[in-house]
């Protein structure tokens, strides 16, 4: 019996978002298993049809040809009714009863086709979106070339006026389409998933083909691989559409038929009707001439000046940089690289490449807007730093040209750009207005469901209590997948056999685990074309951002040989620039950047002591513990660190710091070796090392050793086998011990997994050395700048982000600036130095609810006219719509007016105007609204409030997210001083392992989850009146802990031990900030009140020369303390502390310690007299075993 002749002609993917989870091809571009099936199954071509959109075409084209199948790119086009330019209600006029949004299958027969359907789709998301992306008539006969249609399902217009007994309206309708499509080009599409509305239509439509001599073709509404996978397709709906799988009203499919089927599952359906099956195959037939094209570059055009050709300007501008950066003349190695670099940018096709780039770089720079010193394998190129693409020296660093291009593999160059954030998008309207608007589009990218996510959106649609959904979230290590994390996590495991709702959720979230969620729009890729991009991808609206993206992603995109250009905004780059401004301003010094001494010691002493807060790569807690560790001396070593702090290299770094220290002796076991790994103390930490050893000891071509390089990355087994004999044999050749090489070759194995890209790592480190350079040399202007970087990214008065403000802020105090009070007479827009240099005033931008244009008027206004006087004279001055009643309320709120209210204090002024404020809005308000206060009439007078003092504490947290007038803990400084284990300055004296007790106000909370286990776990950041400091709390402790205890603001007693040195988990949920700030990890952790309560062994008292009256005092006030457990001890001799000699005597009353009583003592006694001596801690919760 002959096989059944069939071709699916109808199919979706999962880039029809949320309605689909079949995938051609996997995160890699190759094709998955269901082509591996369909190839079994006989298939010869496949469609692509998904809802509106060609986002898979590509990949599903390079999957098809992989596997051998002709491919057939389609899409089920949304058609209106009327037109796609009308946005109201869809409605059909001439079937009012049905929707006036239909669905029609197309599929592109050839490259016009194609062509014509990328201008439909882009048109329908750019024109007709209205709730869905929509074509219309008028479209559809103007690009209807090249195109073949199917009548479409049971949403298609034709079954629609089935559905509605208008049968002569269907066939006037098939009739249209078969006109626009033109003869042949139009088939009646069948469908039967043993729906009975199917099954009443396909009668119809049988009879219509007849009346009409319309060809026929059967279809499966494929939207989903495998019959068994209609439950997960079923909760992705609901996912979707925010339903619950149990909701009786919502959007569902009536069978479980809509898979990919056998033809011979096909043909139990379609068995009488087989030329409806081999019709598949005619329209296939016909509709298989797309040719995409992979081997060919779209470059868009750059125009040289006349007499030049691309290649010859392109050598001149690089001898022209080469004067420029070799003024006495280049070293003969460097014209060598160049010529030998030019030869392979030629012969590869790629001048118009670096023109282009060069181009835009040119504008920037001479723009005045930063640009990176390198990023990528691009800083390997001397062509590159030739033509001030990038500021690094690839011979200096021993930085390779084919990291970035390998003669041996034709691929488009990667250069990713690197600009302040501020100047990124003036640089990319450049390049539109140089290659045309239409010629330069940014490019989508896509979310998938990842395993927690998955994990959490099925159990919403199961409707599973969240707080069981969470703890099952929760469980999976992040980064891992459901899979990964049932091998390797015991607590996932342990759920997954306890819960029966984890058994419930886990086989629908395996299903659609890394399946598509959304559109987006990628962080930096651009493309840049020849013609318009619809001549090669179409484009995409995002519907939420409004953003017009390609509808290809960057990969499909380079495939295609469009030009694809990573503009990134890099904050640090803004940070050096204003720190360089501030430097001229206020110490009249030019400072070129470029050009600063990379062996200044002010630097490396900083780095010695991991003051790092703000300083690019380096300011994490697990970096600085490395760089105490480490103690850099040279620019080497920075660029070693950014390329070692990783998760695989973290291994090597103990053995990297105890080679540059003498510690451990460094050996090579070859000369050939020494030289190429020297640097790095004989560790192979660099990708080019990789390639070095190949090419000198093994005998391999560049290309070659690039190859290994990658193989070696990406662990490809058969790669590396195949590559070993040739590298054993290479080196054996050079006279070099075969058992060495054999091992040498598996040491690199090892290592040229996590081999990092020197590049990358030399230019990243350069930025990290500038940064440190400007704060050790000029720190009141590096802060203030990188202060200033924070202003619009850090949200003001939130619990759940840490306030990088306030965090910079306080390592300023601690480096020696106050910051002085917002002041509408005194601040800047942003924050400014005052007081010659000791001082950093706030800005007013940094207040919350004061945005751009109120901070601007504010201050233009007071530099034009002077300060403002009172209240009513600032009225006077600014416009209405700069003051509305939250910029009042927060300028009130921050102390900004303080200088222009009257009163006896500075929460008397604030709490009078918050009082007054409505009243004297309403009171001035003109009727007119052109000014916001009559002029001539004063103030009204309101009753006097009875502030406190807490109220400005609240306030300034809530505007400026720090406390600036006074600080909660002013009135535990009693307490404080008591507490004599440490103050947090006191921790860098201490120990590894020393046992303290702290008492200080919680300023932030991180709650983790550890990767290893799964457990939660916390990280705080505690400051008392000395410094700051960050508390880890392991996850027995923390799951012990009341959660009110662990909240921005809490006055807390931490108990534990002094740590320095941090590893996996704990170095990945560090927050970044701190001048060398201290850890310490948690044994216990209760409100201070708490503490003084049950946690006091003893209070010590130490009298000295107290006299009568003191004595009387002491006396009666500890008569009227509670009673409690804690001891009470009079120190007779001594002042500070009971030692050898001292008297004590035991007071007869036990009491309960709280913050009252030991003020009231504090106020009896002189400074230090008091000494509160803590219970011996017994809970040791600072185990990392958990970990």
């Amino acid at each position: 019996m002959s096989k059944p002749q069939f071709v699916h002609l109808h199919a979706h993917t999962d880039y029809s978002l949320l309605d689909g989870c079949a995938r051609f091809a996997n995160e890699k571009g190759e094709p998955t298993a269901m082509m591996d099936q369909l190839k079994k199954w006989g298939f010869t071509h496949q469609a692509i049809t998904d809802h509106g959109n060609l986002f898979g075409a590509v990949e599903f084209y390079r999957a098809c040809e992989s596997s051998g199948i002709t491919p057939i790119v389609g899409c089920e086009l949304y058609v209106a009714s009327g037109s796609r330019l009308d946005k109201g209600p869809a409605k059909d006029e001439e079937n009012p009863q049905k929707s006036g949004i239909n669905h029609l299958t197309v599929l592109a027969r050839n490259n016009e086709g194609y062509q014509n359907l990328i201008e439909l789709v882009t048109r329908a998301s750019l024109e007709g979106f209205y709730y869905k992306p929509r074509v219309d008539k008028e479209l559809l006969a103007q690009y209807s070339q090249g195109l073949m249609a199917l009548s479409g399902c049971l949403k298609g217009e034709v079954a629609q006026a089935i559905m509605s007994g208008k049968e002569d309206l269907a066939v006037s309708r098939a009739m249209k389409l078969a006109e626009i499509f033109g003869p042949g080009n139009f088939y009646l599409e069948v469908m039967d998933h043993g729906l009975e509305a199917q099954q009443n239509v396909a009668k119809t439509l049988f009879d219509i083909a007849k009346k009409t001599n319309l060809p026929m073709v059967a279809t499966n509404d494929c939207h989903y691989f495998k019959k068994e996978e209609a439950q997960a397709h079923d909760a992705l709906l609901c996912i979707g559409t925010g339903k619950k799988v149990t909701d009786a009203a919502r959007m569902r499919y009536a069978s479980q038929e809509f898979y990919y089927k056998s033809p011979e599952e096909m043909a139990k359906v379609f068995g009488q009707y087989p030329e409806l099956m081999s019709n598949t195959l005619k329209v296939a037939e016909a509709a298989g001439g797309l040719k995409m094209s992979f081997n060919e570059l779209h470059l868009p055009d750059y125009h040289v000046p006349g007499g030049y050709s691309q290649e010859s300007y392109l050598e001149h501008l690089c001898r022209l940089g080469m004067k420029e950066r070799f003024p006495a003349g280049a070293p003969q190695r460097y014209q060598d690289r160049l010529v030998y670099e030019l030869g392979i940018i030629k012969k590869m096709g790629f001048p118009g490449y670096f023109l282009i780039v060069w181009d835009f770089i040119h504008f920037a720079k001479r723009s005045g807007i930063p640009v990176g010193p390198g990023r990528g394998s691009g800083a390997g190129s001397l062509v590159s730093y030739l033509l001030r693409i990038t500021s690094v020296d690839p011979i200096q660093y021993g930085l390779l040209f084919e990291r970035f291009l390998n003669p041996d593999r034709r691929s488009m160059p990667d250069l990713d750009i690197d600009f302040s954030d501020e100047g990124r998008d003036v640089v990319i309207g450049y390049v539109r207005d140089k290659y045309g608007f239409t010629n330069v589009a940014q490019i989508i990218t896509f979310g998938t469901m990842q395993s927690r996510a998955v994990i959490r959106d099925v159990g919403r649609v199961l409707d599973v209590p969240l707080p069981e959904v969470d703890r099952i979230a929760k469980s999976i290590p992040h980064g891992l997948t459901i899979d990964q994390a049932s091998k390797s996590s015991p607590d996932f495991r342990r759920i997954l056999e306890e819960s029966a709702s984890a058994q419930k959720i886990l086989p629908l979230a395996l299903k659609l685990e890394g399946v598509r969620r959304h559109a987006g729009v990628h962080a930096a890729g651009t493309v840049i074309t020849k013609e318009p991009v619809t001549k090669y991808a179409p484009l995409y609206k995002n519907n939420t951002s409004g953003i017009i993206t390609t509808g290809f992603n960057d990969e499909s995109l380079v495939n295609l040989g469009l030009l694809k250009v990573d503009f990134l905004g890099l904050r640090t780059l803004t940070v050096i620039q204003q720190t360089v401004e501030l430097i001229e301003r206020h110490r009249k010094i030019q400072v070129g950047i470029e050009s600063i001494a990379y062996d200044d010691p002010k630097t490396y002493e900083l780095l010695a002591r991991a003051q790092t807060g703000g300083v690019f790569q380096l300011e994490s807690r697990g970096m600085r513990d490395l760089l105490i560790k480490l103690k850099p001396t040279k620019l080497t070593d920075i660029i070693a660190l950014v390329a070692l702090f990783r998760p695989g290299p973290m291994k090597w770094i103990d053995e990297f710091c105890a080679r540059k220290h003498g510690a451990v002796a460094v050996s090579y076991g070859h000369p050939v070796l020494e030289g190429i790994l020297k640097e790095t103390y004989g560790i192979c930490v660099y990708q080019e090392q990789v390639m070095e050893i190949a090419k000198q000891l093994a005998g391999f071509t560049a290309g070659e050793a690039d190859k290994l390089r990658k193989a070696m990355g990406k662990k490809i087994p058969e790669e590396l086998d195949k590559m070993q004999a040739k590298f054993v044999e290479g080196a054996k050749a050079r006279k070099v011990d075969g058992a060495f090489v054999e091992k040498l070759y598996e040491d690199l194995k090892d290592f040229g997994h996590y081999a990092f890209n020197k590049s990358h790592s030399t230019a990243y480190g350069i930025v990290a050395y500038q940064t440190a350079y400007l704060k050790a040399n000029y720190p009141v202007e590096f802060m203030t700048a990188l202060i200033n970087s924070e202003i619009g990214r850090t949200a003001v008065g939130s619990e759940d982000k840490e306030n990088k403000i306030a965090t910079y802020l306080d390592e300023a105090r601690l480096m020696g600036f106050a910051t002085l009070a917002p002041s509408i007479n005194h601040s800047e827009e942003k924050f400014s130095i005052e007081s010659a240099g000791r001082k950093i005033r706030f800005g007013l931008l940094a207040i919350k609810n004061v945005g751009e244009a109120s901070a601007r008027a504010i201050v233009e206004e007071r530099k034009k006219n002077g300060p403002y006087g009172d209240i009513e004279n600032m009225f006077q001055r600014v416009a209405r719509e700069h003051l509305n009643r939250k910029v009042f309320e927060s300028f009130a709120k921050a102390g900004a007016l303080d200088d222009n209210l009257a009163g006896q204090s500075v929460s008397a002024k604030r709490a009078q105007f918050l009082q007054d404020l409505d009243h004297l809005i309403e009171h001035y308000a003109n009727p007119q609204g052109e000014m916001l206060f009559d002029l001539g009439m004063t103030l009204p007078q309101r009753p006097p409030v009875d502030p406190k003092e807490e109220d400005v504490l609240v306030w300034e947290k809530e505007v400026l997210g720090v406390y600036l007038t006074f600080h909660p803990l002013d009135g535990w400084r009693d307490v404080l001083g008591a507490v004599k284990t440490a103050t947090i300055t006191d921790l860098r004296n201490l120990r590894e392992g020393a046992p303290v007790h702290l008492l200080g106000l919680i300023s932030s909370v991180k709650k983790l989850v550890s990767k290893k286990s799964g457990q939660a776990w916390a990280r705080l950041r505690l400051e008392d009146l000395s410094g700051v400091a960050e508390v880890v709390l392991f996850p027995r402790l923390y799951a012990a802990v009341k959660p009110e205890i662990l909240r921005q603001g809490a006055v807390v007693c931490v108990s534990g031990r002094v740590s320095s040195a941090l590893s996996g988990d704990e170095a990945s949920g560090l927050d970044a900030g701190g001048a060398g700030t201290q850890e310490i990890l948690a044994d216990e952790i209760s409100f201070a009140e708490d503490f003084l309560g049950s946690r006091i062994a003893r209070l010590d008292l130490a009298l000295g020369d107290a006299g009568e009256e003191k004595l009387l005092s002491v006396k009666n006030i500890l008569e009227t303390a509670p009673g409690g457990e804690s001891a009470v001890c009079l120190v007779a001799r001594h002042s500070d502390a009971a030692g050898p000699g001292d008297v004590l005597v035991e007071y007869p009353k036990r009491i309960q310690v709280n913050r009252e009583t030991v003020t009231r003592l504090g106020g009896a006694l002189e400074r230090n007299s008091i000494i509160l001596v803590p219970k011996h801690n017994k809970n040791g919760h600072t185990s990392r075993r958990d970990f």
